[in-house]
Parts: structure tokens; sequence; C-alpha cells
């Protein structure tokens, strides 16, 4: 910038700092605008001769030298340690208040050059005798350089606060992608190193457990990958960041007792230069960004200054971070429970669904929570469509709740209740339902469920009635047993004898018919007692090829004497040549007896007939046993083999025999038909496979 053509001594002093506020103003450069500033100076002053010291920016001790006059004098003053100027220099330094000093000889005088900031540099000028408006001249200027100084450093930081800041920022829109935390930590440091231009840059991490462990990462020179490695705290400069919570600069480390090269450097290179900014969260230290080895020179406090501004932010995002990968990790574990969740409740809805008794659970309204595929199908639906119903609606088909129903006493009793309900199925069957119901209890010990477990217990019953009969039968058997070798010993005497007898007497004497008479009756007697003995026997059944003709046979021969006590006739029809059958001669007996007896029972008060065929159909064997008995109602038909169902009087039958020889012949492999019509009789037909 050109000074205004006009003679300084027709300027007043106030338009001279004017014209030099605009003079500084108007260079883009700072030491355009300084070296320009100094010659106006000079001019107005009429000296020949003067000189600006000031710090370069992001340069440790190194100044700027821009002089008028004698520079080369003053230039080797300033290399020399002790010279006279540097002297000068020291002493305006120690100086406070930024005071003008003047040497002793009277030749040189000192200004500090200060600003709103603090002192920005020095300027030196040939003394003389002032007047009072130069002396304000001369201050007014100092002032206009150090503020010129202060505000060209101040645009430069906010340049690279700037700088820092959308780097930061675009590290925190990392943190909305996929991207890992060590990447966007290596993104940090790196950033760090280049704002700064040092040869390294490092952020320390205080564990979890700061007294063990302190996590220090960071990235030299030409490397692309973060140095990470775990120390304990305390030690070197970079504990006493720590420790004492504040920054500092060391531009000679080496020279520090306190440095450690192992915890403050980096492995193969040597610091020669330091700055170390705290990381704070409230009320503690979370760790401590690092700068090492400045490339142009040491670190200043505008170094100092900027990282200390840039710290809040790099704190927030670490912290992020830090939170970022945390999030990632529990959404890891949440999703892992999440899929272990599924797979349990799938495991569960399979055991749920799939176990053959039927199983779901209500809340106190009686509403259904869950309900099992098992119970659902016995009312033709799906669980699905009948959650939220009442029990006894869906289930049950009623208005209320169910008069035998225990589930109240185990919302309020908190206990586990059991009931037994008879049930009749779609085709009348009766079905017998263990009931029970158990407490879902919550941490206040209150009961807001319960889980209704329902079993079919028919067959169990059965079962349980058919050993008791089975029992009674065994006892039985033994009676008849002895009773059957009381008989057999006398019969034995009885045909030895009538043989004796028979061997004394003419053939045609009518004493030997009547011995021939007893020896056939006592014959056929000790025929019925070996059946009986057959029968009673305790021996496991055994199942082998069986005639079954002979089968039937055998339970004619037990039965005969009922049928002539009850005038009944029956006829046998044996086929010939029958194939043999896989089978338990005396279960199948067993099933012959049961149901003749049946035969003669229906042909009460009537002149009864029984009639038993066997027949062979392909690979089939099909017994037929026939009366012409008063015959089964149509609705009782399809319940006869039903146990504990029965068609006689009270105290006649106890509703277990047909069930107990359907089980036998499906036992075999068979089928057991019936047809009845009332007041012409019934047909049972037994089916078995041939051997």
């Amino acid at each position: 910038m050109t000074v205004p053509q006009r003679s300084a001594k027709s300027r007043s002093w106030e338009e001279s700092v004017e014209l030099l506020a605009g003079l500084l103003a108007g260079e883009d450069q700072l030491n355009s605008a300084l070296q320009a500033g100094l010659t106006f100076i000079l001019e107005r002053l009429q000296l020949t001769s003067g000189l600006i010291l000031a710090p370069e920016w992001n340069k440790g001790e190194p100044l700027i030298f821009l002089g008028v006059g004698n520079t080369k004098h003053w230039k080797n003053q300033i290399r020399s340690p002790e010279s006279f100027l540097n002297s000068l220099l020291r002493k305006a330094a120690e100086t406070p208040g930024g005071e003008i000093i003047v040497d002793s000889a009277g030749k040189l005088i000192i200004l500090p050059l200060i600003s709103a900031d603090g002192g920005q540099g020095l300027m030196l000028i040939n003394q003389r005798d002032f007047i009072k408006q130069e002396k304000d001249f001369l201050e007014a200027a100092s002032f206009l350089l150090g503020q010129r100084i202060s505000t060209y450093y101040s645009q430069l930081r906010m340049v690279q606060y700037r700088k820092g800041m959308d780097l930061i920022s675009q590290i925190f829109a990392g943190l909305n992608s996929m991207t890992a935390g060590e990447e966007l930590e290596t993104r940090l440091v790196r950033s760090l190193r280049d704002i700064f231009n040092c040869q390294a840059a490092s952020i320390a991490l205080i564990s979890d457990n700061p007294e063990t462990l302190l996590i220090k990462k960071s990235l030299a020179d030409g490397e692309d990958w973060i140095y990470q490695v775990s120390i304990k705290p305390g030690k070197g400069l970079l504990g006493v960041c720590i420790n004492e919570r504040h920054s500092f600069i060391n531009n000679q480390p080496v020279m520090d007792n306190r440095f450690d090269p192992e915890i403050d450097s980096l492995p193969g290179m040597e610091a020669s230069s330091l700055v170390f900014v705290p990381l704070s969260a409230p009320e503690q230290v979370t760790g401590v960004v690092e700068l090492i080895n400045q490339r142009e020179g040491g670190f200043t406090r505008g170094d100092l200054d900027l990282l200390e501004k840039l710290a809040e932010s790099i704190a927030n995002l670490l912290r992020n971070i830090q939170m970022t990968e945390q999030l990632k990790v529990m959404n890891a574990h949440l999703e892992a429970s999440r899929w272990e969740l599924v797979r349990s409740r799938n495991t569960l809805r399979s055991l749920f669904d799939n176990l053959p008794d039927s199983l779901y659970i209500i809340d106190r309204k009686y509403r259904l929570v869950a309900v099992n595929m098992a119970r659902a199908k016995r009312v033709n639906c799906e669980p699905r469509t009948i959650i939220n119903h009442l029990c006894y609606e869906a289930l049950y088909k009623r208005t209320e709740p169910c008069p035998n129903c225990l589930v109240a006493e185990t919302f309020y009793n908190h206990v586990i209740t059991n009931r037994t309900e008879r049930v009749w199925d779609n085709s009348d069957h009766p079905l017998e339902w263990d009931i029970t119901a158990y407490p879902i209890f919550e941490e206040d010990e209150e009961v807001p469920q319960v889980i209704i477990f329902e079993r079919d217990v028919t067959e169990k019953n059965m079962m349980g009635a058919i050993l008791i009969q089975s029992e009674k039968m065994a006892a039985v058997g033994q009676l008849a047993a002895g009773i059957a070798h009381e008989i057999n010993n006398p019969l034995t005497v009885v045909l030895a004898n009538a043989q004796l007898l028979e061997r004394s007497l003419p053939r045609d004497s009518d004493d030997a018919e009547a011995v021939d008479l007893i020896s056939r009756a006592g014959t056929r007697a000790l025929q019925v007692v070996r059946n009986l003995l057959n029968f009673a026997r305790k021996e496991p059944s055994e199942v082998k090829p069986t005639d079954i003709n002979q089968s039937i046979q055998t339970a004619l021969d037990m039965l005969k004497h009922e049928f002539l006590q009850r005038s009944v006739e029956y006829t046998f029809e044996p086929a010939v040549n029958l194939p043999l059958i896989m089978a338990s001669q005396e279960n199948l007996s067993g099933v012959w007896i049961n149901i003749l007896i049946n035969a003669m029972d229906a042909t009460s008060g009537k002149q009864g007939k029984v009639r038993v065929v066997t027949q062979q159909t392909g690979n089939e064997i099909r017994v037929i046993i026939n009366d012409n008995g008063h015959g089964i109602e149509p609705d009782r038909l399809k319940r006869i083999f039903d146990p504990f169902y029965t068609t006689k009087e009270v105290g006649k039958g106890t509703g277990l025999g047909l069930s107990i020889c359907h089980r036998v012949i499906k036992q075999h492999g068979g089928n057991i038909l019936v047809e009845s019509q009332l007041e012409v009789g019934t047909t049972f037909t037994i089916i078995l496979p041939a051997y």
C-alpha cells in the first residue's frame, strides 16, 4: 500500500495513527504489513533504522526479523546469545506491563508490541528526544503492530481450528455408519498429526480400571495403522498431565527427569518437543492427547491454545466412539440374546404344541393366554383363533365357569389343584381326564396366570381296573384249580374202579351198560377238570402257531355244562384245513368264553341258540359267533367296547369283558366287528391274520 502524497510534517499525529492502521490492514501478508508499518513509523519520526522481532507462527524460538537501516549488524547480534541486543531483549521480556526500555547509552529504545491477547513481539528504534505527541504516536503504533500480529495469528489459528473441527465432524459423521471404532480413532490421530505438522500424535485413554491400565494409541509419520500399547498410569510426562490435570509444552523433554521415553515417545523415535492436553469428562480425566516432535522446531503457545480448544470436541468424539462401540457390542449381545430367545421360544413352542396332552394358560379373568395344539384339536380349531377368549366358552361351550373347576383355588390360595372329570367324545365314548392347575408366580409371589394340564387317563384307569379284575380272576382261578384238584382225585378213583368192574362183568349184562355210562360220564368230567386247570394256570401267555378250531373247542368244552344248565343250544361248524395263526391259545380261549357267555346271557327268557362258524377268506381267518338273543339298541351298540360300559343289569357285569376282548384281538393284529338287531340277535365277527 502506498502512503498518500503529503509531507510528513503537515500531517497531524492523529492522522498518522489512522494512516498506519489503514496501512497495516491493507496488506494481506503479515511480513508485508509489518515492513510497511515500520517504514511508515520511521519516516514519520524521521529515523533512519528500526527493527521488529516477533515469534513466527507455529515455530518455537525463531523470529520474524524485519528491519530498516543497519539490519546486518542487528542480525549478527540476534545470532549471538550474549550480545548487547539480546540482553536488551531479555530485559524487555522480564519488564512487566510492556514498559518502554531504553539502553544505558541512550541509543536504542525497545517498545513491546502489545495486543488485547498479550505481548506479540518487540520494536527497536534509534533513541532521541521525543516530544509528547511522538511518544503517544509510538505507543499507539506499537499497539497497532501488536494487534496486527495478534489478528493475523488468530486468523491462522481459526483456520486450523475450523479444519480440525471439520475433520472431527467428519469423524462424528462416521459414527452413524458401519465404520469400526478403531478406524475412526486412526482418522482422528492422523488429523491431529497433520493439523499440527508433527511427526506423531497419540491419544491415551484411561481404562475402566485406572489403577492398572492406560491404553495409548499412536500414529507416526508414514504409517497408516495405529500403534497401540497398554501401559501403567502415573509415569512419565503423560502421567504428570493426568495427575495434575493441566496442559503443558515441553520443547526439551530429554532434559526433564520426569520424561519416560517408553511412555512419552514411540519406539525408535527421539522426542524433541511434546505437547500434552488432558481430555476431561465431568470431574475426571478420561485421557490425554499428545503431540510429538513439531517438524519446524518446537511447539508454541498457539499450538497449545488450539489443541486445548479442540480437546473438548476430541473428548466428546472419543466418548462417542467408545459409546458407539459399546452399543455395537450390546447390540451384538442383544441380537445373540434375541436369537437365543427366538430359539428357546421356538423350542418351547414346539414342545408346547407337540405334547400329546392338553395344555393351556389362563389369566385371572379366565382368558386364554396360550393353548397348545392338542387342546385346540379337541374343539376343532386353531390355537390362535381362541386366544383371549374365555376358557369355559372356547373349550367347554359354557356361559359360566365349569361347576367343578378348581382354578379359582389355585389363583387365590397359590396351590396346585387336581380333579378328575368324565366327558363324552363326539362318538359318545366316555373319556376320563385328569386336570391339574399349576400357579405361575411373579416376583411378588402373586399368581397372575395358571397353567392347566389335562391328561386322558381313560386307558390308564381301564388298565387299573383290568389289573384288579385280573387279580380277582387269578384268585378265582387259584380257587378253581384247588377245587379241580380235589375233584380230579376222586374222579380218577371212580374211573379206575369203573374200568375194573367193566372187565369183570359180561358185556351184554345190564350192569355192564351202567358201568359204561359211569365210565363215559367220569371221562367227560375229568376233561372238564383238566380244561379248568389249563385255563387257571398262571404261566405267561405264549404266542405260538395255534389251531383256532381247537381253541374254540376247548372253550365250548369248558362251557358245555353252562349251555346245558341254561338250556341253550349251540352248534360249532369248524372249517377244515384252516391254516394256523400266531396267537396265545389261553388268551383266545378267554375271548371265546367271554363272547359265548354274553351270547347265553342275551338269550335269557328265550329258546336260546348259539352258532359258531370258522372260515378262511384270503389270508384271514374269520370266527363268527351268532345268537338269537334280544339284540342291542343302536345307540348302545357303538359303546359296547368302552371300558366299564355294560348293557346288563346292575351286579351282573363289570363292563370290562368286551373291552378286554377288543384289546386282545387288536394285540393279535386282528379286528372285531359286531352287528345286532333288536329281538333278532347279535353277530360277532372276529378277523385274525393267518400264520
